[in-house]
């Protein structure tokens, strides 16, 4: 069976469960020594280390974390895609493209097949979530949902975090003040029915969100909010089948909208805030390509 990244698992994971396969050889290792064979829909609290099946991928779960296991999928190929979902609290995470580790705003996998993920990764609530890319680490996807072929995610870089926030078809955004920038911002891209693609580059410390215009149809707003980075500004690509049609750059406190059809942006300024992000900043003290892909075509 081959699963496809569909907005509707972030918020009903049941649904993942229903897509898992009965067989599992992951484990779970517990500090007294205990080792325990894991079943979809067995939910895991820690501390304890849970490796996958493959042999080589792991999960460290923190104490009073909780975690489900959603099983394995195998494609025509024979790929095998094992799945994991962090319910509650934290876990640091050193995966491979086939072990994939969900939250309620993303799931989190590196960017393609030979390549590994290492990042720690923290759940909020039932929208919100936050991931950080730790060193060694290659680039780090977090898909937040899927229109057509093009996935809705951030990409994050070694040294660098975010919080994502889902509301409805809106994504919000927090990164972290001390992101390492020097090797490119954090990307988010968000795809239009239309075929229209909106790429934004984030600097470090800034608050913003892309979604549907409130009360204008056809529109898309990119926001950057007035507690950001005051030196900062996200920059806006519009691009459709690989041809730019529009650019632009907002600082703190300005609101870009871009037309669907034609990507033409326009700028104005914020008229309303969206509500913080839970501990998106407090969280960074704890640490001193897009490629689309089904599992058979990574």
């Amino acid at each position: 069976m081959k699963r496809a990244f569909h907005p509707g698992w972030l918020s009903a994971p049941a649904a993942l469960l229903c897509a898992a396969s009965l067989a599992s050889a992951a484990t779970a290792k517990y500090p007294d020594g205990q080792s325990v064979k894991l079943a979809p829909g067995v939910d895991v609290t820690g501390p304890c280390e849970i490796t996958s099946d493959n042999g080589t991928d792991k999960v460290v779960l923190r104490k009073g974390s909780v975690l489900r296991y959603l099983g394995t999928d195998t494609d025509a190929q024979g790929n095998v895609a094992e799945s994991l979902f962090l319910k509650s609290g934290s876990a640091d995470v050193d995966t491979s493209f086939y072990t994939r580790v969900a939250t309620p705003a993303f799931w989190a996998f590196p960017e393609k097949a030979g390549t590994r993920a290492k990042f720690y990764a923290e759940t909020f609530d039932s929208q919100t979530a936050y991931a950080r890319s730790q060193p060694g680490s290659s680039l780090l996807r977090l898909v937040a949902g899927q229109k057509g072929e093009t996935p809705m995610e951030a990409q994050v870089q070694e040294g660098q975090g975010i919080t994502l926030q889902r509301s409805g078809e809106a994504i919000r955004f927090t990164t972290d003040p001390h992101n390492e920038w020097e090797k490119g911002l954090v990307r988010v891209l968000y795809p239009l029915s239309t075929g229209l693609l909106v790429d934004l580059y984030v600097p470090k410390a800034t608050s913003g969100a892309v979604g549907p215009k409130a009360g204008e149809s056809g529109k898309t707003e990119t926001s950057n909010m007035v507690t950001s980075w005051k030196s900062g500004k996200i920059r806006i690509l519009t691009s459709i089948g690989g041809s730019i049609t529009g650019e632009g750059e907002i600082g703190p406190g300005v609101s870009a909208s871009i037309d669907n059809q034609s990507g033409r942006i326009e700028i104005g300024f914020v008229k309303v805030e969206f509500a913080t992000l839970k501990a998106a900043v407090s969280l960074t003290s704890e640490f001193a390509s897009l490629a689309t892909s089904a599992v058979s075509q990574p």
